[in-house]
């Protein structure tokens, strides 16, 4: 693209930003928002720096001519004549189809706010000169090793995701679930499409998640949806299990919930079987955690009963079911019955089992503060408030609010009044705004 086109492409932006009164600064989150990312200070900031140089037209913007075109609620080569047979924009493989088209676009977008910019383009090139490279399953539109690289990806995504900025993981499971996604919907021998159908599950159930812990009930239930389908077409029945306990112990964070995390719960008790197993075990807490978040505490404590004798059946170095999940489960259910004994000690050995800085140890320090709330008030609400205050803004994330409102939960109903109270209320405030 020569200066002219680059020139006059800007200005076509400038004038339908100007057209709708928006400032560089509301035109920033507008695409930050197309691409699903929160509107945080730095990212405006810098897409504002950014805009002076696409809109003089001294730069394209090839990595956000899909947000630019979502954002303005227009068709992308209305907006982008320079799109058609433009390489800067659209180079693509010879044979590539609208869908891979459309994928790398996806794949691009999501790397620009995971990576930055300059790295999204090549990530793009490199994945499809790969795969270009691996010799498919035979029927099939994917390889072998592209499935095992999807299925060890996941494994990635969930270690980043216990420490990391839920935007940061959400940005990189969108980079594989975008490459996955046209293979969904091609026929594919039996035994691919299970397997692509099962990795696909745990990715979506990973999105669906981190959704959760930006506060967007809305795409939260929607990836759920898609978890469920996904797993239950693969056939695996102890993922489907597993994935369904972990929607349960979320669902019971929305307000809007009215059962329907207790029957997830229970749907994944009956899947799982009766046999012991990692996926029973997590089950049963979820049905646990569900029921002491319904004030039926008596009830939850005979719950995680069942899930304590289950984990005692399992070897002691199963991949799927340690010991940190288990004392995560027992420390929120324990807190909140006031046992306080089996409390303390649940919350002493996870110190031990989660490395520092991830978010299930951030929040068992929450239930410890709780724990203190409960003889010491003003002490406790102030060691939950200043816990969260210490977090930066973009970790603050929805179950750890939680787990910090369990101190106002468990107060006396004079400590409400207190100023820890008002101010642990304030920081832990629903962000109703992404709902």
């Amino acid at each position: 693209m020569n200066a002219g086109d680059r020139a006059r492409q800007g200005a076509r932006l400038r004038a339908e930003r100007q057209n709708r009164d928006w400032g560089k600064r509301t035109m920033a989150r507008e695409l930050l928002k197309a691409i699903g990312a929160p509107a945080e200070r730095k990212r405006v900031d810098s897409l504002d720096r950014q805009m002076l140089d696409w809109e003089s037209g001294k730069h394209f913007p090839r990595d956000w001519t899909s947000a630019y075109a979502t954002a303005f609620e227009m068709d992308e080569e209305e907006l982008f004549p320079s799109l058609r047979g433009s390489f800067e924009v659209t180079a693509s493989p010879e044979g590539m189809d609208e869908d891979d088209v459309k994928r790398r676009r996806l794949m691009q977008d999501a790397a620009t706010v995971a990576m930055g910019a300059t790295v999204a383009p090549v990530l793009a090139a490199l994945t499809d000169a790969w795969q270009a490279s691996e010799p498919k399953v035979a029927g099939a539109t994917v390889s072998r090793t592209m499935l095992d690289d999807w299925d060890a990806a996941a494994d990635l995504h969930a270690r980043r995701a216990r420490t990391d900025p839920p935007v940061t993981v959400l940005a990189l499971l969108a980079v594989d679930f975008a490459d996955m996604a046209p293979h969904l919907r091609k026929p594919q021998p039996d035994a691919v499409r299970r397997d692509l159908s099962r990795t696909a599950a745990r990715h979506a159930s990973l999105i669906a998640t981190r959704w959760f812990d930006m506060g967007n009930m809305r795409e939260a239930r929607r990836w759920w949806a898609k978890t469920l389908a996904l797993v239950d077409d693969s056939g695996d029945t102890r993922l489907a299990s597993w994935l369904r306990g972990g929607q349960a112990l979320l669902l019971r964070f929305d307000p809007a919930d009215s059962g329907g995390s207790l029957a997830m719960a229970r749907e994944a008790r009956r899947v799982a079987g009766p046999r012991p197993s990692a996926a029973l075990a997590r089950a049963l807490t979820a049905e646990a955690q569900t029921l002491t978040a319904a004030g039926r505490a008596d009830q939850a404590v005979a719950v995680l009963r069942q899930a304590e004798e289950v984990t005692g059946h399992l070897p002691g170095d199963d991949p799927d079911w340690s010991g940190g999940r288990l004392c995560f489960d027992q420390s929120f259910v324990y807190t909140v019955a006031g046992d306080e004994a089996r409390a303390a000690e649940a919350q002493d050995a996870a110190e031990h089992l989660h490395a520092p800085g991830e978010h299930a140890l951030i929040a068992i320090r929450l239930h410890r503060a709780a724990l203190v709330t409960r003889t010491d008030p003003e002490t406790g609400l102030e060691e939950a408030a200043r816990i969260i205050e210490s977090l930066p803004p973009e970790r603050r994330v929805t179950r750890l609010a939680s787990a910090a409102r369990v101190s106002l939960e468990v107060a006396p109903p004079a400590a409400l009044a207190l100023d820890a109270a008002r101010e642990l209320r304030a920081l832990t405030a629903p962000r109703a705004a992404l709902a």
